[in-house]
């Protein structure tokens, strides 16, 4: 494990360079250019850790936390594809968790895995962290229950190491190939979190496979299943092309066979069809979104889910 560092946005320097230009004019007159200075994110930390100490499997964890936070112990918001989503979920919370401490709402903690890189995704670890094991899946997959290993075992201790955690409230947020891990860690293991959160799940991958898991998960409901909630969203247009762009045949054939919407949408309904038996289901469709542009909706979405009383 490496020192804590606090996080910046470096794509807010050139705002704060246009800031400080401003300001010399206004002040002095024509002036010399400042040093331009990073915005930082308040009370924000990362730290990295391996899985079981093993130098191959190296993680990067953002965490972000109130300003007051409970004494009581926060709830925890638990997000994938940290070094993309951090910022994003940090400033919702902040501004949600913000009006919600007014009437007597617990601000939550934010935390969020990723990987040391400076890129948004680390494409060949997500790819075998968030997809479960299946007959026949590609090299490279199928990691998804040692990665649940890890939050469980190392990462959750350590986070009540350095916050006070109200563990009866503890989010599980994941787009993309991570709603598809939201949704084994529900199927497998759902006592691990109380309420989870599948944005735009990757159902499609290995011929549907976590149905599977679905399955065996409805036929032998665990008790802690009628305690839980699961939100499952989507964007309206998926996998369309951008407003603008050219037709796309060889999108539009991905489209139809990943039926991303149609499965996602079918899969709650089923769940739902549970009744109090089985986890409280919710599902939304954010108009216009498509595949990615959907991602802030959908984690302001999960913050608002993880500050439910």
């Amino acid at each position: 494990m490496v020192s804590d560092s606090k996080l910046t946005r470096r794509g807010l320097i050139g705002a704060s360079v246009a800031t400080a230009a401003a300001a010399d004019l206004m002040l002095c007159g024509p002036a010399a250019a400042r040093e331009p200075v990073a915005v930082t994110l308040p009370r924000t930390v990362q730290w990295d850790m391996m899985a079981g100490g093993d130098p191959a499997r190296p993680y990067r964890i953002f965490a972000s936390w109130p300003e007051t936070p409970s004494p009581e112990g926060c709830p925890v918001l638990y997000l994938l594809d940290g070094n993309s989503i951090f910022g994003t979920a940090t400033e919702a919370m902040r501004v949600v968790g913000g009006h919600g401490a007014a009437v007597g709402i617990p601000p939550a903690l934010v935390i969020a895995i990723g990987y040391p890189t400076d890129k948004a995704f680390d494409q060949p670890r997500r790819g075998r962290d968030y997809t479960p094991p299946a007959a026949g899946a590609p090299a490279g997959s199928g990691g998804a229950d040692a990665f649940l290993d890890f939050i469980e075992a190392e990462l959750k201790p350590e986070v009540e190491r350095r916050f006070r955690v109200d563990r009866s409230r503890q989010t599980l947020f994941g787009h993309s190939y991570g709603g598809l891990f939201v949704l084994h860690a529900l199927f497998t293991r759902c006592e691990a979190f109380q309420r989870f959160v599948a944005a735009s799940p990757s159902i499609w991958w290995q011929d549907r496979a976590i149905l599977g898991e679905e399955r065996r998960f409805t036929e032998a409901l665990p008790p802690a299943a009628a305690t839980r909630s699961l939100l499952v969203t989507v964007g309206e247009n998926e996998l369309q092309a951008p407003p603008g762009e050219p037709p796309d045949p060889a999108r539009e054939e991905r489209r139809r066979k990943a039926r991303l919407e149609e499965n996602a949408r079918e899969l709650a309904e089923r769940l739902a069809a549970l009744g109090p038996r089985g986890p409280a289901v919710s599902f939304v469709s954010f108009a216009g979104e498509n595949h990615g542009s959907v991602i802030p909706a959908a984690v302001s979405r999960a913050v608002a889910v993880a500050l439910r009383r």
